[in-house]
């Protein structure tokens, strides 16, 4: 049965199936390889420059996707986008699990990230006009999915990988993007279209499509927004200090906390369980509260004493410290709340996060070089350290920019008028 013969929560269910789905595979395209990195090395020869190349794709595939989604959304709309992006996932994951050698790894690698960056991208609006009023428990959801996501590649792939061989173990990510692909592929073949103009809207996706979609998207009005810009500080904030502590952690709790290697590898999958529940809570409580200046100060707070109690006493609680770093991580799913919550039409909803996203992964990709080089030339992480403190702290900057509660598309109509 074609999409447009379907009912109206049969087009929500669809959509809400396609965006879980999507948020599943997004995260795992980023964390398939590194855990197979000792058993790829044996066909391909992966030394910590090649492994370095590799980590840095991630961040700078979503800062593209930022610019590029928004444009592929307005030319062939929200649901064609998506499902443009898990073919990208599905490609992308075969190419690398086939790779013969570095350079095919890595075109593979950066085909699955530039579909789940889109991904990244698309899936606010999504929410936005699958979910208009169920914003807060719908990104709760996903954010919670990507966040389980992280931690499957470890968990699924080591194993298979050992029954089989590496290879197979990345293949069989290209299963979960399929399924991806099937809600999206209905819906692109007729997404939903307004109610006419004597029929009221009789649900969420009638209502959701009957919201009025202007032209606000792009770049240069959202450089004119408050709105815009606090949600850019805080999501630019979390994501410096992610990509960061993913890069340096294990490092610092060995030179400086005296930690193993092992130990400091599950000192890392800390950071990322701790984020679990709060990406199920901040969503709604971002929904409910007017301002999000609690949750803000509540994420600063937790990341800036996490960075500083790893700086000042080390070895006295490394494990706290690398929680309160995770706690502090709660401004993820807080800004894709924001980005729906602040955007009036699927339309604003789509630019904002690729405005926000774009910024905030730019910064993203360079910062883990950056610390690494003061690693080198200082030989002490203290400057790493204090650094992140500092851009934890940051995020408090965007509290003034969201203060006024009003949505992006009002804050610049009433500065047109």
């Amino acid at each position: 049965m074609p999409a447009g013969d379907l009912s109206p929560r049969s087009l929500r269910l669809l959509g809400l199936a396609g965006i879980l789905l999507i948020a599943l595979n997004v995260r795992s395209a980023v964390a398939a390889i590194s855990p197979l990195a000792g058993r790829i090395d044996a066909d391909i020869p992966l030394d910590p420059t090649a492994i370095g190349l590799l980590g840095v794709v991630p961040p700078v595939a979503f800062a593209l996707s930022g610019i590029i989604a928004p444009l592929a959304a307005r030319r062939w709309g929200l649901e064609r986008s998506l499902l443009l992006a898990v073919l990208a996932m599905v490609v992308g994951h075969l190419v690398r699990s086939a790779a013969p050698d570095y350079l095919v790894l890595m075109l593979g690698t950066a085909i699955v990230l530039m579909g789940a960056g889109f991904g990244n991208i698309l899936l606010p609006p999504a929410v936005k006009r699958y979910a208009p009023l169920s914003l807060g428990i719908v990104t709760a959801a996903y954010a919670t999915l990507m966040s389980i996501s992280t931690a499957l590649p470890p968990a699924v792939g080591v194993p298979i990988a050992d029954a089989t061989d590496w290879r197979l173990a990345l293949g069989l990510w290209a299963v979960v993007a399929v399924l991806a692909a099937v809600p999206w592929l209905l819906l692109a073949l007729r997404p939903p279209r307004p109610p006419a103009p004597s029929d009221p809207p009789t649900s969420e996706i009638d209502l959701a499509a009957a919201i009025p979609e202007p032209d606000t998207g792009r770049f240069r009005d959202l450089l004119r927004s408050r709105v815009a810009w606090g949600v850019t500080i805080a999501f630019t904030a979390s994501s410096m200090t992610a990509y960061s502590v993913f890069a340096i952690l294990p490092l610092v709790l060995q030179d400086v906390a005296g930690l193993s290697e092992a130990a400091a590898g599950a000192a890392l999958a800390v950071f990322a369980i701790v984020g679990l529940p709060l990406s199920l809570v901040a969503p709604v409580l971002t929904g409910r509260l007017r301002r999000p200046t609690p949750l803000i100060v509540m994420g600063a707070a937790c990341g800036a004493s996490g960075f500083l109690g790893m700086l000042l006493l080390p070895t006295a609680a490394p494990l706290l410290w690398v929680a309160l770093m995770g706690a502090g991580q709660v401004l993820f799913p807080v800004c894709l709340a924001l980005i729906s919550q602040r955007s009036a039409s699927p339309a604003t909803a789509t630019t904002v996060s690729g405005f926000v996203q774009a910024v905030g992964y730019s910064l993203a990709a360079a910062i883990p070089l950056a610390l690494g080089v003061v690693n080198t030339l200082t030989g002490s992480w203290a400057p790493a350290l204090i650094a992140l403190a500092s851009v934890a702290l940051l995020s408090l900057t965007s509290i003034p920019f969201l203060r006024s509660g009003e949505t992006v598309d009002a804050e610049l109509a009433r500065r047109a008028g």
